[in-house]
């Protein structure tokens, strides 16, 4: 074998495998959610989490079943389901995937990877209590006649100490305001629905009005 034949064997060795992951040192982590959809007496819902009390990172805060995804799942979709079953108990072959939502870059951290999918009808919800403080469910009805409030937050960077200013053209010292994006807020009796849940809700609602469903359609016939 030639020198350059060894060479080229002993760089393929390096990639065990050809999944393509995050580059863990900018601090950004892969996480799938699941929105879920029920059929009920008051036609399509989206079911909401609100997380428990007691956890460390946004306890209160109205979710969506999801979490970091682990080496162990074949796949971003199981991720989302997985989650589902650890926190709602409804078993993965239970839930039918419509499909995935566009994902995004969730600022704090996290790659946002979400999916549509239907939760069965009349299975009891089985809850996680050290994640999930309690449910609730939204009438698709009411979200798609809801015109949410969007605000804008800045993002921006700094240099810290021993930065090399001199080598990073266009860099200048203090705050560079590097862009903006849209944050939703979805007001809903006395909860409002915002953040990343709100952004994955939005995301959703439009694709349903984009496919010309209306808030009359999306409710059940009495």
């Amino acid at each position: 074998m030639s020198q350059e034949l060894e060479q080229r064997r002993q760089l393929a060795g390096l990639w065990k495998d050809q999944r393509q992951r995050v580059d863990r040192s900018l601090r950004l982590w892969e996480s799938a959610v699941l929105l879920p959809l029920r059929w009920t007496k008051h036609g399509w819902e989206i079911l909401f989490e609100v997380r428990a009390a007691n956890m460390s990172w946004q306890p209160g805060d109205i979710c969506f079943p999801g979490g970091h995804r682990e080496e162990t799942d074949p796949s971003l979709c199981a991720t989302a389901l997985r989650e589902t079953w650890e926190e709602l108990g409804i078993p993965e072959k239970e839930i039918q995937i419509l499909g995935p939502l566009d994902y995004f870059y969730g600022y704090s951290g996290p790659l946002i990877y979400p999916f549509a999918g239907i939760l069965p009808a009349r299975m009891p919800l089985q809850l996680d209590r050290e994640e999930v403080g309690e449910v609730f469910s939204v009438p698709l009805k009411d979200l798609l006649a809801i015109h949410p409030v969007v605000g804008k937050l800045s993002l921006a960077s700094r240099q810290e100490p021993g930065f090399p200013a001199q080598w990073a053209y266009g860099f200048q010292e203090g705050w560079n305001i590097r862009g903006s994006y849209e944050v939703f807020f979805y007001p809903w009796k006395n909860r409002i629905i915002w953040g990343i849940t709100a952004r994955v809700l939005h995301q959703f609602l439009e694709r349903v009005r984009q496919e010309g469903l209306s808030p009359k359609e999306a409710e059940r016939d009495r």
